[in-house]
C-alpha cells in the first residue's frame, strides 16, 4: 500500500520517468515524495555547508580572541602587584632606608642601612631616606612617627619622576654645621638631570649619601667637597678673564694724580682681584686639596694677563689698545 502511495505521488511529481509528464504536480507534495524516495534509496544528500565568515569579521574575531587570553593571563600578576602595593609599608627607626623606587643597588642595601646606623651610634646624626615616585608611599606624619625624626636629622627624598630626584628635610641643629645653600649646592651636583643622567640614579645618590655623611661625620662643611668638571671649568674661565682684566689696566697711559702704570693696575685690583681670588682660586681651596687645578688657575691667570699687556696684537684684536698705539 505504501509503495502505490509513494508511485502515486511520484508519478504525480513526474519523478519515476522522465517520459512521464507529471499534471499540474503541487510543488511541496513533490518536495516530500522525493524526501521520501531517497531517504528509502539511502541517497540523501549532505547539507550544504555554511557559507564563511568574510575576512575582516574573522580578523576581528581572532583579535578579540587574542586580546581576551592575554587579558585573562595576567590578570593573576597585576592582581598580585596591586595587591603587593596596595599593603602599607612600615616605617621603622631601625630601618633608616626605605627604597620603594628601587634606586639603591640590592647588593648595597644593606650596607647602606648600616653605615647610617654607625653613623648615628658615633656621631649623634641622624640620616634617614626615602626612595618613591611622586607621593606614593608614607606620608610625612607616619615618616616622622615612625623614624621619631628630631633636630639632629636629615631626612632624604628622592624621586626619580622629578627634574631634580633630590630634596632634603633636616633640623635646625643640622644647621649649625651644615648650612642651607650646603643642601642646595648638594641638590644641583647629584640630583640634576644632567649629574644623573651621566652618573646613574643609583650612582648619584650614592655619592650623595657618601658626601653628606662625611661631613656630617668630620662636624661640618661650609660647601661640598669636591671639584666637578664643569665647576672647574668655570673657574678657569673666570681666572682667564680676570687675567685680561689685570694685563688691560697695565696698558693704560699715567694721567692726572696716576703717575705710573702700576697704579691703574691696583686701582683696578677689586675688579681683577674679585675674579681671579673669589671665583678663580676660592672654589678650587674650598673643595679640593689637590694643587693641579689651583696651578691651573695660576698659570692661567698670568698668561692672560701678560699676552694682553705686553702683546699689542693680542691688545689690538681685543679692543684694549689707546690712541697713542694705533698711531
Amino acid at each position: 500500500m505504501l509503495q502505490q502511495l509513494t508511485s502515486l505521488g511520484a508519478r504525480s511529481c513526474g519523478c519515476l520517468h522522465p517520459s512521464v509528464t507529471p499534471v499540474a504536480p503541487s510543488r511541496r507534495r513533490c518536495s516530500a515524495v522525493q524526501a521520501c524516495r531517497q531517504a528509502q534509496e539511502g541517497t540523501v544528500p549532505p547539507p550544504p555547508a555554511a557559507a564563511q565568515p568574510p575576512l575582516l569579521q574573522r580578523l576581528r574575531s581572532a583579535a578579540l580572541a587574542g586580546a581576551l587570553s592575554a587579558t585573562l593571563a595576567l590578570a593573576p600578576i597585576s592582581a598580585t602587584s596591586m595587591d603587593a602595593w596596595a599593603q602599607p609599608v612600615a616605617v621603622s627607626n631601625d630601618t633608616p632606608v626605605l627604597d620603594l623606587a628601587r634606586v639603591v643597588p640590592s647588593g648595597q642595601l644593606e650596607g647602606l642601612q648600616q653605615q647610617l646606623r654607625d653613623l648615628e651610634s658615633e656621631t649623634g646624626w641622624r640620616v634617614r631616606m626615602l626612595t618613591r615616585y611622586g607621593s606614593d608611599g608614607p606620608s610625612d606624619a607616619e615618616l616622622r612617627a615612625g623614624w621619631r625624626t628630631d633636630e639632629r636629622t636629615v631626612v632624604i627624598l628622592v624621586d626619580p619622576s622629578s627634574p631634580n630626584i633630590m630634596n632634603f628635610k633636616f633640623g635646625r641643629e643640622v644647621r649649625s654645621v651644615l648650612s642651607a645653600p650646603f643642601f642646595t649646592e648638594l641638590q644641583g651636583r647629584f640630583g640634576n638631570m644632567f649629574a644623573v643622567r651621566e652618573m646613574g640614579e643609583s650612582a648619584a645618590v650614592m655619592n650623595m649619601v657618601d658626601t653628606l655623611t662625611g661631613c656630617l661625620a668630620r662636624g661640618g662643611c661650609a660647601v661640598v667637597p669636591g671639584l666637578s668638571a664643569d665647576h672647574y671649568y668655570f673657574t678657569l674661565a673666570v681666572s682667564l678673564a680676570g687675567g685680561v682684566v689685570a694685563g688691560a689696566a697695565s696698558k693704560l697711559e699715567p694721567s692726572g694724580f696716576v703717575q705710573r702704570r702700576w697704579v691703574w693696575v691696583a686701582l683696578f685690583a677689586p675688579l681683577w682681584g674679585s675674579l681671579f681670588v673669589n671665583f678663580g682660586l676660592g672654589p678650587v681651596i674650598s673643595r679640593t686639596d689637590d694643587l693641579l687645578p689651583l696651578v691651573g688657575n695660576i698659570v692661567a691667570f698670568g698668561v692672560a694677563a701678560a699676552a694682553v699687556g705686553y702683546s699689542p696684537k693680542i691688545s689690538k684684536a681685543v679692543g684694549l689698545t689707546t690712541d697713542e698705539d694705533a698711531a
